[in-house]
């Protein structure tokens, strides 16, 4: 398989935390000086990696689930790809940081566990994600490559985010400053207008977990493994639900209209809320129950600034604005997401949604 690599883009003009103070700075140094080849240990002097774990089984009786476990600690067998260690795990899938030895650079390899390659439509959801992230090509997104079947095992290359999810960091932090929210808010909003403008893409699980910070500080936008484009759905608006439900959008849990651009907007104003208190919209319920919270008029979750009062008005404006409930009364672009952070950068005025329009937070209480 012959992969074809696009060259490393410019710098976004979106970064996070440190790395935006200390851009400059590590540009200059930066400027000139090509990364060293790895090394080539010598095995004679180096200690042997530990190989992966084995299934104890019985002779003869190699059963599907201790072949499942063995898929898991074991990665396809690919000539080009040096694989070092699992990144991370999914209900369907494996991600594994690998070098890649023609391009001598890290990627990771995302391999489809064997036991939902059988599937039809699970191979085509994991096919859309390629060809999805592949064809897209911004510093917000991380960026996909390619994509083959090796053994029935499939698998999928793309860039390796040397960094962490906000999913991780607020186990750490408990919640961000109001600043950081607002860079995470106008970075997504950037990555998805181009996204949603250029391709009709809807995400369809926007959440802390899958949203990175690179350690140059850019923010990008992972895992479209729900996403669905508008330009694919020929039979109308689909029964099943696909989301987190700590974020997902009130017309996702209905499931009877065709999902926008819209719905994403929701999601993100769920996740930074998340992010900005340290709690979530509907803490402490069933996946039920809090599918309920969001479709129901009498159910909202408290003002921001009941947990944090240091908070603006200005952002908690914004954040009703993107969970308003009835999707017609929400923000209708993601440009006018884009232009409401970029106000509260500069000094402007962010009002809250009209009266009428019922948010899943109620400013003032």
């Amino acid at each position: 398989m012959v992969i074809k690599i696009k060259p490393k883009e410019a710098p976004p003009k979106y970064l996070f935390g440190k790395a935006a103070r200390q851009h400059q700075a590590a540009k200059a140094t930066e400027d000139g000086k090509d990364a060293p080849a790895p090394s080539q240990p010598n095995p004679a002097a180096q200690p042997q990696k530990p190989t992966a774990p084995t299934v104890p089984v019985a002779e003869g009786t190699v059963t599907q689930r201790s072949m499942r476990r063995l898929q898991m600690t074991q990665p396809p067998n690919l000539p080009f790809l040096r694989f070092d260690a699992i990144a991370g795990k999914g209900g369907m899938a494996v991600v594994w940081r690998a070098w890649h030895k023609e391009l001598k650079r890290n990627v990771a390899v995302k391999v489809m566990n064997q036991e939902f390659s059988s599937s039809g439509q699970d191979v085509r959801q994991f096919m859309m994600e390629v060809r999805t992230m592949t064809d897209m090509h911004h510093p917000g997104i991380v960026q996909g490559y390619g994509a083959d079947c090796v053994d029935g095992r499939y698998y999928f290359i793309m860039d390796y985010v040397d960094g962490y999810t906000f999913g991780s960091l607020l186990h750490r932090k408990t919640r961000l400053p109001e600043i950081d929210t607002i860079i995470i808010g106008e970075s997504v909003a950037d990555a998805m207008s181009y996204a949603w403008n250029t391709f009709k893409i809807v995400h369809c699980d926007i959440k802390p977990e899958n949203i990175m910070v690179d350690r140059d500080g850019t923010v990008k936008i992972t895992d479209l493994g729900l996403c669905q484009s508008t330009a694919a759905i020929k039979t109308g608006p689909s029964e099943e639900v696909v989301g987190t439900p700590a974020y997902i959008s009130p017309e996702q849990i209905y499931g009877d209209v065709v999902l926008d651009c819209r719905a994403d907007i929701y999601s993100l104003g769920a996740t930074l809320y998340h992010l900005t208190t340290g709690r979530m919209l509907f803490p402490g319920l069933s996946n039920d129950d809090i599918l309920r919270s969001h479709v129901s008029p009498e159910t909202q979750a408290p003002d921001p600034r009941r947990i944090v009062p240091t908070l603006s008005a200005n952002l908690c404006n914004l954040l009703a604005g993107m969970l308003v409930k009835d999707r017609d009364m929400r923000y209708q672009t993601w440009e006018e997401v884009f232009d409401a952070f970029r106000a509260i950068e500069t000094g402007g005025t962010v009002p809250p949604p009209p009266p009428e329009a019922i948010a899943s937070i109620r400013l003032g209480v």
